[in-house]
């Protein structure tokens, strides 16, 4: 990752943010977690809904971005995908975004939050599909699926785009899942 100067203002911020999501601690929904066999390492339990809430009180902001994201940690990066300034970010950025990644979960939301909103959609999934990673091949996945849903007939990922795609390039599980999963898009 990057290194860059913040001042006192994106550190407070970045500390409250940090506060609060602590204080979304849910053991429940570790213990689900644990249930399905996830890794709960580093992670407090805060849902999905409850980090959106969370994020949508705060203003798109890069740098409070990256510093949620340079955690490492899931519920941080999950509010990040929703404060990283989409239009913004050059794919280089996003590439290293997503290498730094937590999870194959943390992935298919930034697919969904971040590329599935972007202008250039097409180039970068195409480029993340011809990629041997994993975390970018499963964000591309996820941003096709959700494009097919926001965009509907003006999705640029056709059902001949989505038959022509190469599955044998994802060796590995969590891709092959998100593969199948934009599958049902398909007609038959």
């Amino acid at each position: 990752m990057e290194v860059f100067p913040i001042d006192k203002k994106t550190e407070l911020l970045f500390k409250e943010v940090r506060r609060r999501i602590f204080r979304l601690q849910n053991g429940r929904s570790l213990d689900s977690m644990e249930r399905i066999g996830a890794d709960t390492r580093d992670q407090i339990g805060a849902s999905y809904l409850s980090l959106k809430n969370l994020a949508g009180q705060y203003q798109v902001d890069l740098k409070l971005a990256q510093l949620l994201w340079g955690t490492k940690k899931r519920e941080e990066q999950i509010v990040a995908c929703f404060l990283f300034p989409i239009q913004e970010l050059i794919t280089e950025k996003i590439t290293q975004l997503l290498q730094f990644g937590y999870n194959f979960e943390i992935a298919e939301y930034f697919g969904t939050l971040v590329l599935s909103k972007r202008e250039d959609i097409e180039q970068i999934v195409n480029e993340y599909l011809s990629s041997d990673d994993p975390l970018l091949q499963a964000a591309a996945l996820t941003a096709i699926g959700r494009s097919r849903i926001d965009r509907k007939l003006n999705s640029p990922f056709t059902d001949s785009y989505i038959r022509n795609i190469d599955r044998n390039k994802f060796t590995n599980a969590n891709v092959q899942k998100v593969y199948e999963r934009i599958s049902i898009f398909l007609k038959k």
